[in-house]
């Protein structure tokens, strides 16, 4: 096996590029920017991480999105879908009584201007409230001064006086070019099923990570790969004594290396939504949460809708703050790999290791 520090790698790469940067600033379009090992921006509006990228590459992996008149009518007085966005209360379509009460898909606080309370070169404090939803999001990003990777810090009150049922999930979409038909996705997810194919029963054409099923007829679908005329949702779950999850999108074309890390106690499923038009993938999210089915929360209540134990929402109490983090990593690789087998956080310390036997260990934050 050979073993590279990953920091010392990249030390001469990044020493004039941390000087690049001038500090975090707001674009009249409303876009803050971070610095330093990584280049990040956030839209105010919405609160989506749209554009993460190297300092001396501007090539962004989030670079999917829709335009405001695409967005659903209820969404439209709020920000479009893209990039890394939030999902709260609910992942995807509200009810048709939440819906005339205005509530956006996804959530409330995609209609809302955030609020930044603290930047600087690398690090971003930003809050909104979502009085629909009876919510306030606190979300902290914070670059790491060593190695191509940031670490983001959620919290979530709901300040409503009545519990409520809930969910969150990360909804990263990858678009092109570095989504193209030799992009490869890798994860140490398990268990899983079709959306599709998941109400009433998910446990009904269940299959597992990395081999899935096209439909009902379960001729086979490799979920690792990118190429062919193909749409579907892919939802899984992580095997018991699994404590993170992570998820990886590989470029061979631009050899870089986009994924998340994250605790399963925090986001127990992770989503691979894929979209392709004329054969050509143009939509790949990477996303992670509590959800599981996407379903209304009657729905899920009308049937026992858990998979392997796991429930496809969580319960918010009333005043309640619930603290979420993940990791957002995109390497550079100085060779082909056939593939990751292994995330793992250690000591501050992010490890990747290749099928073809190399370990990239990435100093992420000082002791």
């Amino acid at each position: 096996m050979r073993r590279i520090c990953y920091s010392c790698w990249l030390r001469g790469l990044l020493i004039g590029c941390l000087l690049h940067g001038t500090g975090l600033a707001q674009t009249p379009e409303g876009v803050i920017r971070l610095s330093g090992t990584l280049e990040i921006e956030v839209a105010t509006q919405g609160g989506a991480i749209r554009s993460v990228s190297l300092p001396d590459r501007r090539l962004n992996p989030l670079s999917w999105g829709l335009e405001t008149a695409q967005m659903p009518a209820n969404n439209q007085p709020g920000a479009p879908f893209r990039g890394h966005f939030l999902c709260l209360g609910r992942w995807g379509a509200p009810t048709a009584g939440e819906m005339g009460a205005g509530v956006p898909h996804n959530g409330d606080h995609n209609n809302r201007q955030w609020q930044v309370k603290a930047h600087t070169e690398a690090f971003l404090h930003a809050t909104v409230a979502a009085p629909l939803d009876q919510y306030y999001v606190e979300r902290e990003i914070r670059l790491s001064p060593h190695s191509p990777v940031y670490a983001v810090t959620e919290r979530v009150t709901h300040t409503g006086t009545v519990g409520r049922l809930s969910n969150v999930v990360q909804h990263p979409t990858l678009g092109p070019p570095f989504l193209n038909p030799d992009t490869r996705i890798f994860s140490n997810a398990g268990p899983g099923f079709l959306q599709k194919l998941s109400y009433p029963d998910p446990e009904a054409y269940a299959y597992r990570w990395p081999e899935g099923i096209r439909d009902s007829s379960r001729q086979p679908l490799d979920l690792t790969r990118s190429a062919g005329d193909l749409n579907y949702v892919t939802t899984h779950t992580f095997d018991e004594g699994m404590s993170q999850g992570w998820v990886v999108a590989y470029d061979p074309r631009s050899r870089l290396l986009y994924g998340y890390l994250w605790e399963t106690a925090d986001y127990p499923w992770l989503h691979v939504w894929h979209y392709s038009q004329d054969g050509q993938p143009v939509a790949k999210g990477l996303e992670f949460g509590t959800a599981g089915i996407g379903r209304p929360y009657q729905d899920l209540l009308t049937h026992d809708t858990r998979f392997r134990g796991q429930a496809s929402f969580l319960y918010h109490d009333a005043g309640e703050t619930l603290e979420r983090r993940y990791l957002g990593f995109l390497i550079p690789l100085e060779t082909d790999i056939e593939g990751i087998t292994s995330v793992r956080w250690v000591d501050q310390t992010l490890i990747l290791q290749t099928k073809n036997g190399t370990t990239y260990e990435l100093l992420v934050f000082d002791e």
